[in-house]
């Protein structure tokens, strides 16, 4: 019998996502950052001052998680939530100096993981593998918007 569906793109992301949440899991408890938090706190890194909304825009989570997700990093002293200046409704997310005093590690375990599941190959390959994930990305984001807003985001034109 043959196993359709066995051979696709889709699984094989899917297979990737898992072994990184094991590995990311393992290697950055030591650091107090679960595989939940670690997105937000990559995020902030990029991108200090974020609200909570376009964190979890980024993310591609739902609100709940990232203010678990936040709420667990303040707990670990890793970040603060303040009101933004111009809207008090608003919360930006600041990076604590705990943060900053981990972010080398932190950047070292992430970059690791990529150079295992890259293996041998090239830096062409790598570059030309990365640009084609972009792109997948770009499909299923394009994809999903068939579904319209978040009927729970009024940033979207759902309820607030």
């Amino acid at each position: 019998m043959e196993r359709k569906g066995r051979q696709t793109i889709g699984r094989f992301v899917a297979l990737l996502h898992r072994m990184a949440a094991v590995y990311l899991g393992r290697e950055l408890s030591a650091l107090g950052v679960g595989t939940g938090q670690y997105i937000f706190l990559a995020e902030l890194y990029d991108e200090e001052g974020q609200t909570q909304e376009e964190l979890t825009r980024r993310a591609c989570v739902d609100k709940a998680n990232t203010a678990r997700a936040l709420r667990r990093l303040e707990d670990a002293g890793y970040v603060r939530r303040v009101p933004d200046a111009q809207d008090g409704r608003v919360k930006r997310v600041l990076l604590q100096p705990a943060a900053r005093e981990i972010e080398d590690e932190f950047w070292r375990i992430l970059t690791r993981w990529s150079g295992i599941i890259a293996g041998d190959m090239d830096a062409e390959r790598r570059d030309r593998l990365l640009e084609d994930l972009k792109e997948l990305t770009d499909n299923a984001a394009a994809d999903l918007q068939r579904y319209g807003p978040d009927p729970h985001d009024p940033q979207e034109g759902g309820r607030p």
